[in-house]
């Protein structure tokens, strides 16, 4: 069902136990195909899921069903703007969402345009900035480099203290996670969280995009990327 490549991915992020949970992919994929009645198209790259594109949706499964539950209701708390990628239906119980098709979904030409919609959903409910922070600088970034920087990790959690009004985060905001829809950019992905709106900007700043709409002290932005330096290394 998957290539190499996105099999050694999603043995990185969740160990080698996750190996038998591809090997049992095409069972469960013909089981939510039947259900919903799905025809599949190909494979799409993802890390933390397995994707597929169908003729008239996209399936996303990911062997830790909490990150499914979790995106769920974000998508959900997104659902009266266009910027975020629509759910259609979901089985929490296998991992599964069956999310909107984007047409012609190739990169958004003008992505940083989703940052501010995003950010006027209703943060209640959502863990607080500091948990997503923990789990990039404690788990995604000792992986990756092998290295544990405690330095920054103590400065992002120190910045996450600041007093200043937190908003509904998308978490793993960067270009890439913003995909052409019909009607203009829609955010995908998210890790969805409460917190500083500079946090969602790191990327677009980092890659000098035009920040039309920020909602955003671009000073605070820049502190944080000075915390984030070992992600941008």
């Amino acid at each position: 069902m998957i290539d190499e490549d996105a099999r050694a991915r999603l043995v990185r992020r969740f160990g080698p136990e996750v190996t038998a949970w591809i090997d049992a992919l095409p069972d469960l994929v013909a089981t939510l195909t039947a259900r919903w009645g799905l025809t599949l198209v190909k494979h799409l790259p993802g890390g933390t899921s397995a994707t597929f594109l169908c003729a008239n949706a996209v399936l996303k499964l990911t062997p830790e069903h909490d990150i499914a539950v979790h995106e769920a209701r974000a998508l959900a708390a997104w659902a009266d703007t266009t910027a975020v990628v629509g759910l259609l239906d979901a089985d929490l119980g296998r991992g599964a969402l069956l999310l909107e098709r984007l047409d012609p979904g190739t990169q958004a030409t003008d992505p940083a345009r989703v940052v501010p919609l995003l950010h006027e959903a209703r943060p209640k409910g959502f863990p607080p900035l500091k948990s997503r922070i923990d789990h990039l600088f404690e788990t995604v970034l000792t992986r990756r480099t092998g290295t544990y920087y405690a330095t920054e990790h103590h400065r992002a959690r120190k910045l996450a203290d600041d007093d200043v009004k937190p908003v509904l985060l998308h978490g793993d905001m960067h270009p890439g996670n913003v995909l052409q829809g019909r009607n203009g950019p829609v955010a995908i992905d998210p890790r969805a969280c409460v917190g500083d709106p500079a946090v969602d900007w790191l990327d677009f700043v980092h890659a000098g995009y035009d920040l039309h709409g920020a909602d955003v002290d671009l000073d605070r932005v820049h502190e944080w990327l000075a915390a984030f330096k070992p992600f941008y290394g």
